[in-house]
């Protein structure tokens, strides 16, 4: 009997300390606080640039080196390094698009009133993990709503930056309303693989001081989690609304990491030359890219596509299972 206690003690004390080294639902508040660089969050991401000692983040969670030769990126989504085909969207979505732009313009120099949605405003959803957080939500799912546009074919980035630079910088220069409505309609001159928007809240010193936190649910997501859904919704039809979703990629660039990409920081500054030209203000915030993967047509039709069909690339419905799509994925059959 007094063996049996012991060794019944002794299986306790082992598993007392295989319980000690497992990753435990819960992690200690004070082992957060420490983690943090900042009042609430316990992302580690940060970093400090030695040329002005003011902080920065680079991605960890996506390599972008087959992006130009292999039209794929690598991504390291739910944990797990994998490599996501880039396609393009459709020319259904490119139609609407410039046709609600150009609208937009029209009724923002009729009636001096720009309406937020439609092209210029799509959701975006994003997730993380239980190991991310900032301490105000039991959730890692976040919807935000933000100012999206399409980016210009690498040929043309150079000079769509440039004129804006000049623009700002002197105030004079190619640059005007008809100029740049005259883009909007070309549908040769947008890269239709990618969206690209700003996360105009994170690391900012008055976001910080006036509402407590460092980072947006946004980026803390995407730089544990690099997986972003992007949806657009018309906001003045009066039928069924064309909708689409976009299943995408983030690779995020701030403004201050010595080391940005090139090619990242003109896409970054391709969005930001435009809001500071209409707003004023700096570019210093952060750019996000999205990579294309799949592209929905989620409109309510009674004839397809529609009512969430995957339309880029094209999907045969139904599969028999999920397992039977990532077989089909796995050897390159779709």
């Amino acid at each position: 009997m007094k063996g049996k206690k012991i060794q019944r003690r002794s299986f306790l004390k082992l598993a007392g300390a295989a319980m000690a080294g497992m990753a435990l639902p819960f992690k200690s508040k004070h082992t957060e606080a420490q983690a943090a660089s900042a009042s609430t969050s316990g992302a580690n991401f940060w970093k400090v640039n030695p040329e002005n000692g003011q902080e920065y983040f680079r991605q960890s969670v996506v390599n972008t080196k087959l992006v130009e030769n292999e039209s794929s990126i690598w991504a390291k989504v739910d944990g797990w390094w994998q490599k996501y085909p880039i396609r393009e969207f459709d020319d259904e979505f490119l139609t609407w698009h410039i046709d609600a732009h150009l609208d937009w313009y029209d009724r923002l120099q009729n009636e001096g009133v720009l309406a937020n949605g439609g092209h210029h405003t799509p959701g975006i959803a994003t997730y993380s993990n239980r190991r991310v957080g900032r301490g105000d939500s039991m959730h890692h799912l976040n919807n935000a709503f933000k100012s999206v546009t399409l980016v210009p074919k690498r040929e043309y980035l150079d000079e769509y930056v440039d004129v804006y630079e000049q623009k700002i910088e002197t105030g004079g220069g190619p640059y005007s309303f008809d100029w740049k409505k005259e883009l909007v309609a070309d549908k040769n001159y947008w890269d239709r693989s990618i969206l690209a928007t700003t996360d105009l809240y994170s690391g900012q010193e008055k976001v910080m001081g006036e509402f407590g936190f460092k980072e947006s649910h946004y980026l803390l997501n995407t730089m544990a989690n690099p997986v972003a859904n992007v949806l657009y919704l018309d906001n003045w039809t009066t039928t069924a609304a064309p909708t689409w979703e976009f299943r995408c990629i983030a690779v995020n660039t701030h403004w201050n990491d010595p080391d940005a990409d090139e090619l990242y920081e003109k896409y970054r500054k391709a969005v930001l030359y435009p809001m500071v030209t209409q707003h004023g203000g700096t570019i210093n915030y952060i750019g996000a890219i999205f990579y294309i993967n799949e592209q929905f047509n989620n409109a309510d039709k009674d004839t397809p596509p529609g009512r969430g069909t995957r339309v880029v690339p094209s999907y045969t419905y139904p599969y028999m299972s999920h397992m039977a799509y990532n077989l089909k994925r796995l050897t390159g059959k779709l």
